[in-house]
């Protein structure tokens, strides 16, 4: 059997310490490497990688190098490198390629630059500008989830005629379902807040939120560095109420989900929202907002609120202090995210591949 060449670039291990997307190529390369009818090969862009994930890659990963380009402007450009004719080139991010004799994938992550969400500005139109190329040229797209394979036609639908479009969900590492018992024993009960802390994920909102709360702290994990603006804002509303957990293994963060008395996860718009999944298979009761995709994620097993404000975080918090109202959405949480695995992200990617080659 003639093997499946696929070609991925660096470009979201460059970009990314940590976070969802490097999260995503990691598990999908390790998990393709599994496969002997796939040939995996890295079109590596600038040398050393400060990325957490880069050294998990599987040594079997065939490494290219093509000519050096700033971090900054890497997702940008096209690929300098010709590839052999039928192979893929399944883009991390969104660089591009004009070669017409291989077959071209990107994967839409979100549209939060579409709705106006993340960066403003001209860096918001050079993002959209490349993007718009990379789609352009792409032969198949594969969306996180329904609602961003909706918003891909709404932002795109005029270049996507003839293209190979599908729905893959992320997965969830096994690491999160196994021994959900507790670990350390806390003194006091903590709300934790994972990832990002940009504008659109509300942060600020949810160290008020929680400061109005009498008897729990909160756990800030993940995310990168803590910005002295938002080390500000945690010391004048929480001061000694709160603490700061980075650069965690998947064991540790699993740890410090199944010891949270909820995740507070009021993000205006998300692509996937993998924190959710992550916090249901461990054991966390989740809040978060009734928006994109996030009901479609969590499948009726979170406490949605309708809006990103203060007084609902609160309320939906205290709600959760009712126990068997909590355990139940433990449980609920635990049976969803049973639904996501990386298996089936990989077997479905495989499929879209072979579907790809043979059109």
């Amino acid at each position: 059997m003639q093997k499946i060449k696929i070609y991925f670039d660096n470009t979201i291990f460059r970009a990314q310490k940590i976070g969802g997307i490097s999260i995503v190529f990691c598990e999908l390369l390790k998990r393709l490497n599994l496969y002997k009818n796939i040939e995996l090969n890295m079109i590596a862009n600038g040398s050393g990688c400060k990325n957490f994930l880069f050294d998990s890659i599987p040594d079997e990963v065939n490494f290219y190098k093509e000519t050096k380009l700033p971090k900054f402007l890497l997702p940008f450009f096209p690929i300098f490198f010709r590839l052999p004719k039928g192979s893929i080139f399944h883009t991390s991010y969104t660089r591009y390629s004009f070669q017409r004799d291989i077959k071209r994938i990107i994967t839409i992550h979100d549209l939060g630059y579409e709705h106006g969400i993340m960066r403003k500005g001209f860096k918001r139109s050079v993002h959209l500008f490349f993007k718009r190329i990379a789609i352009k040229y792409a032969d198949g797209i594969i969306c996180v989830s329904q609602n961003t394979y909706d918003d891909l036609y709404t932002f795109y639908g005029d270049i996507l005629k003839d293209k190979s479009i599908k729905v893959i969900y992320n997965g969830l590492s096994e690491e999160y379902f196994l021994n959900n018992g507790k670990g350390e024993v806390i003194q006091c009960p903590y709300i934790l807040y994972v990832g990002g802390r940009q504008l659109y994920k509300n942060f600020e909102k949810t160290v008020i939120a929680v400061s109005e709360l009498k008897g729990y702290k909160l756990v800030v994990a993940g995310g990168g560095d803590v910005s002295k603006e938002h080390l500000q804002l945690l010391d004048k509303y929480l001061s000694s109420r709160y603490s700061i957990k980075n650069n965690l293994s998947t064991g540790e963060l699993k740890q410090i989900y199944g010891n949270a008395f909820c995740l507070v996860y009021p993000s205006s718009y998300e692509g996937f929202g993998l924190p959710l999944l992550e916090a249901m298979a461990s054991g966390c009761p989740v809040v978060c907002c009734d928006n994109s995709c996030i009901a479609e994620i969590t499948n009726n097993a979170a406490i949605l609120i309708t809006a990103p404000e203060i007084p609902k975080i609160k309320e939906a918090i205290i709600t959760l202090q009712n126990e068997d109202l909590r355990q139940k959405f433990i449980k609920k949480g635990e049976i969803n995210a049973e639904k996501f695995s990386w298996e089936n992200t990989v077997k479905d990617t495989i499929l879209f591949y072979e579907n790809i080659i043979s059109t």
